[in-house]
């Protein structure tokens, strides 16, 4: 078998779901730091598609900038332009993945959703996961949706640009880092 480097880094680092795999949630779980006008423009075709609905519960998570309008209110500014209406809550405290899973409790009752979707930038979808196994969160509900900066650090072209190389290999030592450290595991 002649091993193919780009293929194997693809397929361990990007684990989302294509738009078209996408099912229904009721809970969406967004990291709002990057893209949010194109994000809110996905979320709306996602209502027309019915992969959301207006019931759908929208936790966005504050970005790790420090522009001077925050990015959960960009973002929710644009969902509004799209007409969606849908309950929000903002996670100001907790932005990063260990944060949202360790007091998601304090967020939502995430007993009371059937199928949640984790949305954040593409490259991160490996990191997410394994931090779900650790914090005990219901995985077997939940699907990625990775989107896509300006960057255009995507699982078909992340090795076409140095950007997208540097990014993704820089996923690949923190993933590294922090099971070495013991802050995830890869059982």
């Amino acid at each position: 078998m002649k091993p193919n480097t780009i293929k194997d880094i693809t397929d361990f680092i990007f684990l989302g779901k294509d738009f078209e795999e996408l099912s229904h949630y009721d809970l969406l779980i967004i990291n709002a730091d990057w893209v949010e006008e194109q994000l809110a423009k996905d979320m709306k075709l996602m209502l027309d598609k019915n992969i959301i609905d207006n019931n759908t519960t929208f936790i966005i998570c504050e970005g790790h900038g420090n522009t001077e309008k925050r990015s959960a209110s960009i973002l929710i500014d644009y969902l509004k332009k799209e007409g969606l209406t849908n309950k929000i809550i903002i996670s100001d405290k907790y932005i990063s993945n260990p944060e949202i899973l360790r007091n998601i409790d304090k967020l939502v009752d995430i007993t009371k959703y059937n199928r949640i979707l984790r949305v954040a930038k593409d490259f991160v979808a490996r990191r997410w996961y394994m931090n779900t196994k650790k914090y005990n969160f219901p995985i077997e509900k939940c699907d990625f949706y990775g989107v896509i900066d300006n960057r255009n650090i995507s699982k078909k072209d992340w090795y076409k640009s140095e950007t997208g190389i540097n990014q993704v290999m820089k996923e690949f030592i923190n993933i590294g880092q922090l099971t070495i450290d013991k802050e995830l595991d890869i059982n």
